[in-house]
């Protein structure tokens, strides 16, 4: 039986016609788009609207239908780590916003009696990530969200050469609640419904902080993109004209004009020649190449084991404003 479920219902049952299914979960923001409504400029907002009308017409590839036919065997591994573990198929539903939808590949309860979401996924060869991929890490908290649960449960593999799946089974990975990642989905997918609703409007209704902003910076950008984009091509003539100078190749050169000067740099990098080093020795460039392999698979089990995430500073990039005739 599927675990009691308090914060959300089912919208549509997992027997139900997959167009009933389609039509419902169009309505509304599911898990696996919620990463990217979140990130979507206007342009991919107006995408995202139209394969929810329309219907996407991605039905799947042989990596996918192939990671789906696996999904069963995962999930009993699953249950081996849970009290109990009910497979999912149904469309969910949150509460306090019906269109806020969730299908997780499962629903369990732990030892503890915790409410478990459980999203498995299975890789082919060649797959070489131990982290959780952000979306896969947004799509179980959208989940989380929906349906009240206290984590996730997150298993995957990766299938050798020969596409079988791991001989020690799946790596498992609880996922506790990111309240902070959960709010900012949540507020990025009401912005998106609210936006839908009006129309799909050819720009945000933003803070006027953020609007003067960018009013502010937006000529100034097209103007240094023009700018930069005149100076590349005046560069590549000047590099052109300077390389026929004498030793400029090798040395580069220098000169001033009534106009200003320009000084070109040449630089060098010595490496190893990997092909002269296994012919001179190969005994010793064997035993190197073992040691590197060696060294690879270290670091990558401490990565696995050891993560460090570095968040940078968001970058800014510009975009003009698409008007599309309605």
């Amino acid at each position: 039986m599927t675990p009691q479920i308090t914060a959300a219902r089912v919208v549509v049952p997992g027997d139900a016609p997959r167009t009933v299914w389609m039509l419902e979960r169009g309505e509304g923001v599911t898990a696996s788009d919620a990463w990217h409504i979140a990130r979507a400029g206007i342009k991919a907002r107006r995408t995202i609207v139209e394969q929810k009308m329309n219907g996407s017409t991605f039905r799947g590839n042989k990596a996918t239908k192939a990671g789906h036919a696996r999904e069963a065997a995962l999930l009993d591994e699953a249950a081996e780590r849970l009290a109990s573990l009910t497979p999912n198929a149904a469309l969910w539903a949150a509460l306090d916003n019906d269109l806020h939808r969730a299908t997780p590949d499962a629903i369990g309860i732990d030892q503890d009696g915790a409410l478990v979401v459980v999203e498995v996924k299975s890789h082919e060869f060649g797959w070489d990530s131990w982290s959780i991929p952000v979306e896969h890490m947004a799509q179980m908290q959208w989940q989380i969200h929906v349906l009240g649960a206290d984590y996730a449960l997150y298993g995957f593999e990766v299938r050798d050469e020969d596409d079988m799946p791991p001989v020690g089974g799946a790596t498992w990975i609880p996922v506790p609640r990111d309240e902070e990642m959960i709010a900012y989905l949540v507020d990025r997918a009401d912005n998106f419904i609210a936006w839908r609703d009006a129309g799909c409007p050819d720009v945000d209704d933003l803070p006027d902080e953020v609007a003067d902003a960018v009013a502010a910076w937006a000529p100034l950008k097209r103007d240094l993109d023009a700018a930069m984009k005149a100076e590349k091509a005046a560069n590549e003539k000047v590099k052109a004209a300077t390389a026929k100078l004498p030793g400029a190749q090798r040395f580069g050169a220098v000169g001033m004009t009534e106009h200003g000067g320009f000084q070109t740099t040449v630089s060098e990098t010595v490496s190893i020649d990997e092909v002269a080093w296994k012919a001179a020795a190969p005994e010793v460039h064997a035993h190197v190449e073992a040691l590197r392999v060696e060294l690879a698979v270290l670091e990558a089990s401490a990565l696995k084991h050891f993560p460090r995430t570095t968040r940078k500073a968001p970058a800014l990039k510009f975009q003009e404003v698409e008007h599309v005739n309605n």
